[in-house]
């Protein structure tokens, strides 16, 4: 695996280890997001997003699987390498912000959150944090499971 694979995945990783912690802070009796009509189906999300910044995202799918499955594709359409996928329900949003590197080359945070501020203020601050942005990250996208 190559030094910048590695670096990928640590990143979808750190994704994943965020909204699991979102999910913790909701309590467990907590009502569906406002968005999300009683006793409608639940919806999905998902974002994928290759090392260069290219990314694919899809919201209000009926499943897990039909949202990775539309941005998996959806994103390797672009041959720009190995697409990371993420997915998440209907109450959570999920933003990537990335900064340039070199001509060929960015690098992309992704942050989450309970609404699309949330998202889009986690993935800025995780991505300026870093210290090759020189707090010039830029706001990729932000998508809301339940298309808000």
């Amino acid at each position: 695996m190559s030094s910048q694979s590695r670096l990928l995945h640590l990143r979808c990783l750190s994704f994943w280890l965020m909204i699991a912690a979102v999910f913790l802070l909701l309590p467990a009796a907590a009502p569906r997001a406002q968005t999300q009509e009683e006793g409608a189906p639940p919806q999905f999300g998902a974002i994928a997003f290759t090392a260069d910044g290219s990314f694919a995202s899809a919201w209000k799918q009926a499943s897990k699987a039909e949202a990775e499955a539309k941005v998996g594709a959806d994103c390797a359409r672009f041959e720009r390498g190995k697409c990371e996928v993420v997915s998440f329900r209907a109450e959570l949003c999920a933003a990537i912000a990335s900064f340039q590197i070199d001509v060929d080359r960015k690098v992309t945070y992704a942050g989450g959150g309970l609404a699309r501020a949330d998202a889009q203020r986690s993935a800025l601050e995780r991505c300026n944090r870093d210290e090759r942005a020189h707090k010039s990250c830029k706001l990729r996208t932000v998508v809301c499971a339940d298309g808000r």
